[in-house]
């Protein structure tokens, strides 16, 4: 759309030409200055008509670029949320199919686990403690052996604890009631996980793809648990862990004992993790 003053720019440019024109042919100086004046606002006119048109076609580009600049944002932003919900479906995918495989590697376990158990000659009935239903000692340093071998091929942790849990008595501790504990261990442990009663009043866990601070939390949460329901509850707890404090079965069920020892040394709520030679 054309601006009305440069149609005015026109018709004094046209003026001052015919004032002019006039001006030579009858030789009068004073439509001469007419005609320069008005040839002078003639081109003042054009001059700001000019700078506003500039000025509007610079504000019209500011305002495209702006426009695509807005465009490109959003279509940066779509393209960034189709990419991020891609990534999560993927690794929903592998997570399933990582799930799914640690759930066959576990029930791969517990079968070479009870066949290593029954190749030694053990029924079903004498690696079970009849008092808590947990597994007994025969059947968790088959499950040291058998997670451990399989940790080390798949380069994952594990951690083995001893726990202990006494009940204060008149300054007097004695054990706990072992069905409790072993009912507060099964509901606090994953379905991967192992726990064990073993000789001595002693429960012992096998905790699967755990490091050092996992184990911890583990007996953590287990210890508060028994410090919301009872007052008079002591828990002791030794930890060790493959690779990071032993490479042999042996050398991993002695520094859980170590540990446990130590922590009982204390009179209240005790964690001991074993340390590397």
């Amino acid at each position: 759309m054309t601006d009305p003053r440069a149609f005015v720019s026109v018709a004094v440019g046209f003026t001052g030409l015919a004032l002019g024109v006039l001006a030579a042919v009858g030789d009068d100086p004073l439509l001469g200055v007419f005609a320069g004046v008005a040839a002078l606002g003639a081109g003042l006119i054009g001059w700001v008509v000019a700078r506003q048109v500039r000025d509007t076609e610079r504000q019209l580009a500011l305002e495209r670029r702006q426009m695509l600049e807005m465009e490109e944002a959003v279509t940066s932003q779509v393209q960034a949320r189709l990419s991020a919900e891609e990534t999560v479906r993927s690794l929903s995918a592998e997570l399933s199919a990582t799930q799914e495989s640690e759930v066959e590697r576990t029930h791969r376990i517990e079968a070479q686990i009870k066949e290593e158990v029954q190749a030694q000659g053990a029924s079903r009935n004498s690696i079970v403690d009849e008092e808590t239903g947990l597994y007994n000692d025969m059947y968790f340093r088959a499950a040291v052996k058998a997670r451990v071998a399989a940790a080390r091929r798949h380069l994952r942790p594990v951690a083995v604890v001893l726990v202990q849990v006494v009940e204060l008595d008149q300054d007097k501790h004695e054990l706990a009631d072992a069905k409790t504990v072993a009912d507060y261990l099964v509901s606090t442990l994953r379905d991967s996980d192992t726990a064990c009663r073993t000789s001595g009043g002693l429960f012992a866990l096998v905790l699967e793809d755990t490091p050092e601070n996992g184990a911890v939390w583990t007996i953590e949460r287990l210890r508060r648990r028994f410090a919301e329901d009872f007052d008079n509850m002591t828990v002791w707890a030794g930890i060790a862990c493959y690779p990071a404090h032993a490479f042999e079965v042996r050398d991993l069920m002695g520094k859980a004992s170590e540990a446990l020892e130590a922590a009982t040394e204390w009179r209240q709520d005790r964690i001991e993790v074993a340390v590397a030679d």
